[in-house]
């Protein structure tokens, strides 16, 4: 365990700020309803985090959605079988609606529908409330202008959207760089995504301004060989295999930042699935980790206060 000042005056390289970092994975998952304006809410009024975490998914037109997806069981939509199994197989993804079937006419349901499967959902009770509704990506960094963000490409961003100006991926990053771009400069963006090709292009049509998570191969470099990390995060799994203070501490002599999920992570089970231990917190913030991400952002800002008075 570090001494009191090494953690006390630790400052995170990326966001700027005093390190650990706590992350609102969806605004919260499994505390409020993912990835709409209640959870983004909870997760900076109530949980109290640092840097609010989002995904974007593309609609069958185009357009840029805060959701990680793609499906859409957990989303009573208006027109649609409320029971998702009965919808129809090309009605079940983000990117099979247009986003006026969407605009206004999708709601999210409550945590507790992420424990059943599909044939057991019902969303005829998730309420039409506005602030339950799908966000467009724009209209969310107009209602959150001052959060620091980390933002995830999702796989529909390879989609063809049509024949003039949007073929593929190329087009569909330039797209977003646009919107992404107008935002105020203010705060930090962080971009990343599980598919190498992805980041490598936003990286390329971005000109390398805005900071970027490490690709699933430069993860792999980096832990057999040494690698410059200037704007730079690790974002994996929670497990000590891949986290151990050593490569905390290699990744932040090469100039980056550690960000470990607690969430379910391929192969690696949830340490947020329930409430999570102080033991497993405690365990993980002693590698000196620069944050955390969480489904359950207020219940691991509790022990993660805990772990900061202890030190």
């Amino acid at each position: 365990m570090g001494n009191n000042n090494s953690v006390s005056s630790r400052i995170d390289p990326i966001f700027n700020l005093k390190t650990p970092i706590l992350f609102g994975h969806r605004g919260g998952v499994l505390e409020a309803p993912e990835s709409t304006v209640i959870a983004f809410r909870h997760a900076l009024d109530v949980a109290h985090v640092d840097v609010l975490e989002l995904d974007v998914q593309l609609t069958r037109d185009g357009r840029f959605v805060v959701w990680h997806g793609p499906d859409l069981n957990n989303v009573r939509i208006e027109g649609t079988d409320d029971r998702p199994a009965k919808r129809n197989k090309d009605r079940k993804k983000i990117y099979d609606y247009d986003w006026a079937e969407l605009d206004g006419k999708a709601w999210v349901a409550d945590p507790a529908v992420k424990s059943l499967k599909e044939g057991q959902i019902d969303l005829s009770g998730v309420p039409k409330e506005e602030d339950r509704r799908l966000l467009l990506f724009d209209d969310f960094l107009k209602r959150f202008p001052a959060a620091p963000l980390n933002i995830e490409l999702k796989e529909s961003f390879k989609r063809h959207i049509n024949d003039s100006d949007r073929k593929g991926l190329k087009d569909n990053i330039g797209a977003f760089l646009a919107i992404l771009n107008a935002d105020p400069d203010s705060r930090v963006k962080v971009v990343v995504s599980a598919i190498d090709e992805y980041i490598d292009e936003f990286r390329d049509q971005s000109s390398e301004i805005y900071p970027t998570g490490l690709s699933t191969k430069e993860q792999l470099i980096f832990h057999f060989f040494e690698m410059k990390m200037k704007n730079r995060a690790l974002e994996t799994v929670h497990s000590r295999l891949f986290t151990t203070r050593g490569v905390v501490e290699r990744v932040r002599e090469a100039g980056g930042a550690t960000y470990v999920f607690l969430t379910e992570f391929g192969p690696f089970h949830a340490l947020d699935k329930h409430e999570p231990s102080e033991k497993d917190i405690f365990e993980i913030l002693d590698r000196e980790v620069d944050g955390i991400m969480t489904d359950r952002p207020r219940s691991v800002r509790d022990i993660m206060d805990r772990w900061i008075a202890t030190h």
